[in-house]
């Protein structure tokens, strides 16, 4: 099993920040992969180059394309066991969350709830993500 960190990046320039990060870091240029939209413009249905690519496991290879498509940057790094400290770099160079929260109404409610914007004592999740890929 390969361990593989995985990230997603608002912008492009964020994306390359962090690679940039990771590569001072002692990340080799083989480790590290860039997934774009424009890799796969041509391309109606790339999920299974993702997979190939960024080495994001088959039941979350939808879920990444479909941030990818929608202009995210991803950022894969095959690491091994400095898989963990991959994703704190991409967490601290901007990552985002792949599922956004956002708090809707429930129907017959009195009132919406309020999205928390104080995380008090709840730990922080990482974005970054690290996943085990055979």
């Amino acid at each position: 099993m390969t361990k593989t960190a995985v990230g997603l990046f608002e912008t492009s320039d964020t994306a390359d920040a962090v690679v940039a990060l990771l590569l001072t870091s002692g990340f080799s240029r083989d480790e590290v992969k860039v997934v774009q939209r424009s890799d796969f413009d041509p391309k109606p249905s790339p999920d299974t180059d993702i997979l190939k690519l960024g080495g994001v496991p088959a039941e979350h290879a939808g879920r990444y394309w479909n941030a990818v498509r929608s202009g995210r940057t991803l950022i894969a790094i095959s690491a091994g066991d400095r898989a963990d400290r991959a994703v704190e770099i991409m967490d601290a160079g901007g990552a985002v969350f792949l599922e956004e929260h956002i708090a809707q109404s429930v129907a017959g409610a009195a009132y919406a709830a309020a999205p928390l914007t104080d995380p008090g004592f709840f730990p922080r999740r990482q974005a970054a993500q690290m996943f085990e890929v055979s």
